[in-house]
């Protein structure tokens, strides 16, 4: 008997990949790279709606020349018109300090409002990272897949030409016929026909995962990861929810899109209320420059308390409320929707893990009938009591319960990975 272990070895391969460094490299695929950037926009944005209530200083210096070509002058005494020009240089600094004191609540209420968006982009991206993970695996689990097919379909090959030596040799014996050596030798170039499609096959599901981790084309091989032999896993369905609902990525980014509406709705009713603001400035100007760099004149200084209402601006304020109350409504009804789908989603995965931890039972269970029947209808075709169509549905048999067993496992790995991702880790 040969053992399933040896059959669903990992190939040499030129650059093994494991499924951890499939796992790592995916948080490099494009859309989690996208999401990180986003994340990184919302972090600048906490700068920016900090700036706000920050003093705001500003500096103007300048050199200019003023010019009055043929300006006429009438002197009111004597009536006497003349005229003159006049050409003076003119020199120019200022420095002027403001600081917002209050703008009816919007510089706090941008501050909550921006560190929301920041955990909203971070619960984001590790949404998406666990989006790319998943189809990284699946990928993998493909690849994998195509690599111990690949190996079951090489050993059918080396099967039927046993089977075809066996029948050369009862016919030149005479205690077979020539048409069961015709049928050996067909037998035989079908096996090889089906091995060159699978090296298609694992060249496209090698490509495919490259493709997704963003990488070029190279000479590697999937390793065959532990989780491949894990046992069958109970699933306790309502504990997986309540877990989902504590560490669901998706979920948190909800709660902060709400509280960032939330917020949205505190800015718009700013504008009801007064901003007062105060300054204060200092400058020099003259016309030498002498008197410009002479510190002990030309200094000017101003202060000043600044109020400002926008007492009414054509209800654009209220409009601008009820917009803000609509978006939150549209995110409340969001986040309600997506917590109805987490949990059909869950209910769905545990539904298909345990769908497929059964069939990969039954899978098992067949590959060793197969064996046996295998084994049994070569020993009687040997000893010229079987023929060889017999042995040849026995060796169809095995081969199509080996590949079933692979997909059995690469199936139930896919699925636990995917309830994983749905309850937001493993347990």
């Amino acid at each position: 008997m040969i053992a399933l272990s040896v059959v669903v070895a990992a190939v040499v391969a030129s650059t093994p990949l494991t499924l951890q460094e499939v796992r790592e490299a995916s948080h490099q695929q494009l859309d989690a790279l996208k999401a990180q950037l986003s994340l990184e926009g919302a972090q600048s944005g906490i700068k920016t709606a900090w700036s706000s209530i920050m003093p705001q200083i500003s500096l103007n210096a300048g050199v200019g020349v003023g010019a009055q070509l043929q300006y006429r002058q009438i002197n009111q005494f004597t009536g006497e018109e003349s005229l003159s020009n006049f050409v003076a240089p003119n020199f120019r600094l200022g420095l002027q300090v403001s600081q917002l004191l209050y703008d009816g609540g919007r510089w706090w209420s941008t501050i909550s409002q921006a560190g929301a968006q920041k955990e909203a982009a971070e619960g984001q991206l590790k949404e998406q990272q666990m989006a790319s993970e998943l189809e990284a695996t699946r990928r993998f689990y493909t690849l994998l897949k195509a690599q111990l097919t690949l190996k079951v379909l090489d050993e059918t090959v080396r099967r039927s030409a046993q089977k075809l030596e066996s029948a050369r040799s009862l016919y030149e014996a005479g205690r077979g016929q020539r048409s069961a050596v015709y049928d050996a030798a067909t037998n035989l170039g079908n096996d090889e026909i089906t091995v060159v499609r699978q090296k298609q096959s694992l060249v496209a599901a090698r490509l495919a995962l490259l493709q997704w981790l963003g990488r070029p084309d190279a000479d590697i091989e999937a390793v065959t990861p532990s989780e491949l032999d894990q046992g069958v896993q109970t699933v306790d369905v309502n504990g997986s929810i309540n877990f989902a609902r504590d560490h669901r990525p998706l979920l948190k980014a909800l709660d902060a899109q709400v509280r960032v509406a939330e917020f949205a709705i505190t800015n718009a009713r700013a504008d009801y209320f007064p901003q007062l603001s105060v300054s204060a400035g200092y400058s020099r100007n003259a016309n030498q420059p002498v008197d410009f760099v002479d510190l002990r004149v030309q200094h000017g200084l101003s202060a000043s308390l600044n109020l400002q209402w926008n007492i009414f601006n054509g209800l654009v304020t209220q409009a601008a409320e009820e917009k803000s109350k609509q978006s939150l409504k549209q995110t409340q009804l969001q986040q309600k929707q997506s917590i109805v789908d987490l949990e059909a989603e869950i209910r769905q995965g545990a539904a298909s893990l345990e769908t497929e931890q059964q069939v990969l039972t039954i899978a098992q269970r067949n590959l060793t009938q197969a064996e046996q029947q295998a084994q049994l209808e070569t020993e009687r075709f040997a000893a010229g009591a079987g023929s060889s169509l017999e042995v040849r549905n026995a060796q169809i048999k095995y081969t199509q319960a080996q590949l079933a067993v692979l997909q059995g496992r690469a199936d139930v790995a896919t699925a636990r990975a995917a309830l994983n991702r749905s309850i937001g880790g493993a347990p």
